[in-house]
C-alpha cells in the first residue's frame, strides 16, 4: 500500500475498509471477526469458534469511502465486480433522499470456497488500483468438537433428571431416559480409597475436613427395565458415591454421571412427652 493509498484508506478511521465484517446475518463492528495486518499487507478473517459457520459477510460503505469507484474479488484468477447495494437509512423522514440513501459494497466469502483477494479501483485515479490479499484463520475443530459433547452430555443429562435420598441404611436413585434410544440404566456403587485430611480455619476455630482422593467399586446394580429407580440395601454408615450410566439397546453408552456423593448416617427422631424432648 503506497502513501496515496494509505492516505485515502486509513485516515480518521478507527477500523480498516470494512464497516462490518461477521457471519452471514450477523452485525460485528471491530475486529472481532477481521483485522488488517500493516505488515503482510493483508486482511485477516478469523472464523466463529462455531465452525458451521462458513459463510462471511464483508461491506464496505460508499458514504463512507465515496473515492471508491469499484470493488473486484478475486478466485482462481478470474476478477468478479461486486455489485452496489443501495438501501434506505432508518431516519423520521418519510421521503428517500440522496442524504439517506446507505450505499455499499457486500462482499461474500465462504470457508468452504474462499476468495483470495480483493481489489479496489478509485475515481479518476486518484490512486493505483490496491489488491489486498485475504488470509483466514480456522476455528479450532477440536476444541468445537469437544463443546459439542460437552453440551451434548449435559442436555442428556438434564433429560435423564438424576436424583437420590438416604435412609437409615439405603438410597433411592431416581431418573429418567436421557434420549429416545434409551434402554437401561446401571449403577455403579463406590466407597472412599484414599483420602487426605486438611485443617482450615473455621468460626470457632479449625476445621478438619475428609478430601477424597480416588474411589474403589463395591457394587453394580442394573434397573429393572420399565423402572426408572434402583434402591440399594444394607449400607453401614459413611461415606459413598455413585456413578450411573445409561445404554441403549445395543449397550452403547449414551450418558454417565459424574461421582455423586451421599453420607449414611444414623438418624434421630424427636418424639414430644408432656413437653420434654425424648431422643431415640
Amino acid at each position: 500500500m503506497n502513501k496515496y493509498q494509505k492516505y485515502l484508506l486509513l485516515r480518521d478511521k478507527s477500523s480498516f475498509l470494512f464497516e462490518s465484517c461477521a457471519p452471514k446475518g450477523e452485525i460485528c463492528n471491530g475486529d472481532t471477526y477481521g483485522s488488517y495486518e500493516a505488515d503482510s499487507s493483508c486482511f485477516l478473517i478469523k472464523q466463529d469458534p462455531d465452525i458451521t459457520k462458513t459463510i462471511y459477510e464483508l461491506s464496505v460503505s460508499k458514504n463512507s469511502y465515496p473515492f471508491i469507484k469499484s470493488v473486484h474479488t478475486k478466485k482462481n484468477g478470474v476478477y468478479t465486480e461486486v455489485p452496489l447495494l443501495k438501501s434506505h437509512k432508518n431516519t423520521s423522514r418519510s421521503l428517500p433522499s440522496e442524504s439517506n440513501i446507505d450505499e455499499k459494497f457486500l462482499i461474500i466469502t465462504d470457508f468452504d470456497d474462499r476468495i483470495d483477494s480483493i481489489k479496489l479501483q478509485f475515481i479518476k485515479n486518484i490512486a493505483d488500483d490496491l489488491e489486498i490479499e485475504f488470509v483466514y484463520r480456522e476455528a479450532d475443530k477440536q476444541a468445537y468438537a469437544l463443546r459439542q459433547e460437552a453440551l451434548k452430555k449435559e442436555n442428556m443429562l438434564k433429560r435423564a433428571c438424576i436424583k437420590h435420598s438416604v435412609g437409615d441404611n439405603l438410597v433411592n436413585i431416581y431418573f429418567q431416559p436421557c434420549s429416545d434410544d434409551y434402554d437401561h440404566t446401571d449403577i455403579f456403587l463406590y466407597i472412599p480409597e484414599k483420602t487426605e485430611e486438611t485443617t482450615t480455619g473455621g468460626r470457632y476455630g479449625p476445621v478438619k475436613k475428609e478430601n477424597i482422593l480416588s474411589w474403589v467399586l463395591i457394587m453394580k446394580a442394573g434397573a429393572e427395565k420399565g423402572m426408572f429407580f434402583k434402591s440399594i440395601t444394607g449400607l453401614a454408615y459413611g461415606r459413598y458415591a455413585f456413578i450411573a450410566k445409561q445404554f441403549d439397546k445395543n449397550n452403547n453408552l449414551l450418558v454417565e454421571t459424574d461421582y455423586i456423593e451421599f453420607r449414611i448416617e444414623k438418624q434421630y427422631y424427636f418424639f414430644g412427652d408432656q413437653g420434654n424432648i425424648c431422643v431415640i
